[in-house]
């Protein structure tokens, strides 16, 4: 991933994680259907996968950032080696990472 992608890839992070920050939504995300729907409602070019909770709790090669959010969701960005930045939240129903496809 080159700089330009990352900063792009690293903003839309930062936006979603800050418009969810007092919004509960995503603590009503089931499904992977769940998920894409409020990626599309939201507008981002975000895509993503349910993951299970081991692996939204492993501890992380290269840490970017973390936090929880004011409604009580969990995140956190890594930088995946050779590979993109990808937000991690733990909600009530199911976990989730996210990250912007490369063309």
């Amino acid at each position: 991933m080159n700089v330009t992608s990352e900063s792009s890839a690293l903003s839309e992070i930062s936006r979603f994680v800050k418009a969810f920050d007092l919004d509960d939504a995503l603590n009503a995300v089931a499904s992977i259907e769940d998920l894409k729907t409020l990626l599309v409602d939201f507008d981002s070019p975000l895509s993503g996968s349910l993951i299970p909770l081991e692996q939204a709790t492993r501890i992380p090669k290269i840490l970017v950032d973390s936090g929880i959010t004011q409604a009580g969701i969990p995140w956190r960005t890594l930088q995946c080696p050779g590979g993109p930045l990808v937000l991690q939240m733990i909600c009530e129903k199911v976990n989730f990472a996210l990250w912007i496809e490369e063309c």
